[in-house]
């Protein structure tokens, strides 16, 4: 086993950082106080914005309505901004802002330089890596643009950008919070925010606290259709997310966050990502998410320390990989995770082939500004086929949720070693008291057979971990590719070594790099399998 964990951490310095997401050195807001935001009709500050066809559109979109149309038609009198950026600029805490009908390209904030000279010293440098925001280092590491850099610049890397805290110690939100941004069109699509891989980010909420977004839909960025970073409050709701390089939905060390009715589809990496979640440690769950369609993504879900996370009644189908959360990645706060809680999702159909020799010749070769944006190109490797993997999570629920269809593995629960996030001095500190019990394998909601390749993969590891009540179809035993059994619930208090040749088996599929290694020898994640037999 020694030997093993030294072959470990002898890959964990070689994977290339570039996998993990660009992060400013980020705080946790105060999780004692704070609240999900809740959505209002009225305020001392309401803002219209609208577009040259928007009475064209709405009169279109709002053409069997005669009472709503009139109503639009009143309120467009009040238009007096064609950008969104200009409306933020303007509002005050506790304002409205809203969205009619139109296509929002926010051309003044696309003539903002990136990176900006003017704050040409307003970085933070992390450890060695590639990172798309990160420019080089003197240590040999990366720059990337701190709080201060989007307080003076919020336009370099952001086609609209709410910045809500002053230059003081506490890192609070001080102006622009509490801001609720809408749109006002009859369905989502009527009012579309379009990035064009033009900025990083197509929407940043930056200690932004109450930030309430809902009803249109964002694409085109080059990092995060909408990123929500150290706020303390944050709902986003009925809004659709397509074609983001790399995110559709993020959030990052936030807390009291609701994730609601969000559809995401086309994201590099995943469609929706609470990483450093709340640290609850098991006693709340900071954010919630609910009937979010997460699709056609190389992930649907993901979260690096994903902490403090309750998501139920979600679909996460069509993506290479269904969900993942993990403690593989350096310079993410919460580390190493745990306590989230995935009940009553479907996890089905996860076999999407986006790491296929065509699509890897195409992603390396062509230039990011030539590509054509609505072609996946994976940011982060994960194994084709599987519908959630838990890589070095600890107190994870797993309940009640319905696997089928993918056709590797229904649940991947592996070891991760400390080495691999740059911390090799505190070991052994993952894959303890995971629970994946009462689900339902190989078999969809309507009692139709549709079977996982496999089940359940465990490489044994670990303290407490335990698997109760999952039934396959006609309540059969599921799969595994443990010869021993899994073992129920509450799991042995006894440290388990793991079976080694399991655990390194995974190992090299780490060094994965787009670029430079897209076929890591020895590693099988990246071959999509063959449809298992009904």
């Amino acid at each position: 086993m020694r030997s093993v964990l030294i072959a470990l951490a002898a890959l964990a310095v070689a994977a290339p950082a570039a996998l993990a997401h660009p992060e400013r050195h980020a705080f946790f807001p105060d999780g004692s106080v704070g609240a999900v935001p809740k959505h209002r009709k009225t305020a001392d500050q309401v803002i219209y914005v609208c577009k040259k066809d928007s009475a064209k559109r709405v009169r279109r979109s709002f053409r069997h309505q005669p009472k709503m149309l009139r109503k639009r038609l009143r309120q467009l009198s009040h238009c007096h901004t064609r950008n969104i950026q200009a409306a933020v600029d303007e509002a005050r805490s506790g304002a409205i802002i809203r969205l009619f009908p139109g296509v929002y390209r926010e051309q003044p904030s696309r003539k903002a330089p990136e990176p900006d000279p003017r704050c040409a010293n307003d970085y933070d440098e992390i450890g060695s890596s590639l990172l798309a925001s990160g420019v080089a280092g003197n240590g040999g590491g990366a720059k990337v643009a701190n709080f201060e850099y989007q307080r003076k610049c919020p336009n370099a890397q952001n086609l609209i950008a709410i910045i809500g805290d002053e230059p003081d110690p506490d890192r609070v939100c001080d102006h622009k919070c509490n801001l609720q941004i809408e749109g006002i069109g009859r369905t989502r699509t009527d009012v579309l925010i379009s990035g064009r891989r033009t900025k990083l980010n197509v929407i940043r909420a930056d200690r932004a606290d109450g930030i309430y977004l809902r009803h249109f839909t964002v694409e085109y960025s080059d990092f995060n259709n909408i990123y929500i970073l150290e706020t303390n409050g944050f709902r986003m709701e009925d809004i659709k997310s397509r074609w983001s390089r790399e995110y559709g939905f993020l959030s990052f060390t936030s807390d009291h966050g609701l994730y609601n009715r969000l559809e995401a589809f086309g994201s590099g990496d995943s469609g929706v990502y609470p990483g450093s979640g709340p640290e609850g440690h098991c006693a709340r769950y900071g954010i919630e998410m609910k009937h979010v369609n997460s699709h056609h993504n190389t992930i649907g879900y993901s979260g690096t320390a994903g902490n403090g996370v309750w998501a139920h009644d979600n679909a996460f189908h069509h993506n290479a990989t269904g969900m993942t959360t993990d403690s593989f990645a350096s310079g993410h706060p919460g580390m190493p995770q745990d306590c989230a809680k995935w009940e009553r999702n479907r996890i089905y159909s996860n076999n999407a082939d986006y790491f296929n020799d065509q699509r890897d010749a195409y992603c390396k070769n062509t230039p990011i500004p030539e590509r054509n944006p609505r072609v996946v190109c994976p940011t982060f490797q994960v194994p084709v086929g599987t519908g959630i993997g838990i890589f070095g999570g600890n107190g994870d629920i797993v309940r009640d949720n319905y696997f089928y269809d993918n056709w590797r593995d229904a649940v991947k629960l592996l070891y991760v070693p400390a080495a691999f996030r740059g911390e090799p001095d505190k070991g052994i500190d993952t894959s303890f008291d995971d629970q994946i019990t009462g689900n339902h394998m190989g078999v969809r909601p309507d009692g139709t057979r549709d079977p996982n390749g496999n089940d359940v993969w465990w490489d044994e590891q670990g303290r407490g971990n335990c698997f109760s009540g999952n039934v396959g179809p006609n309540g059969a035993a599921p799969t595994s590719n443990v010869a021993t059994g899994l073992p129920d619930c509450p799991g042995s208090s006894v440290l388990m070594p793991g079976i080694p040749t399991k655990t390194a088996s995974q190992a090299t599929c780490s060094t994965w790099d787009p670029f430079t290694n897209p076929d890591p020898p020895g590693c099988d994640w990246f071959i999509r399998p063959q449809e298992p037999k009904s």
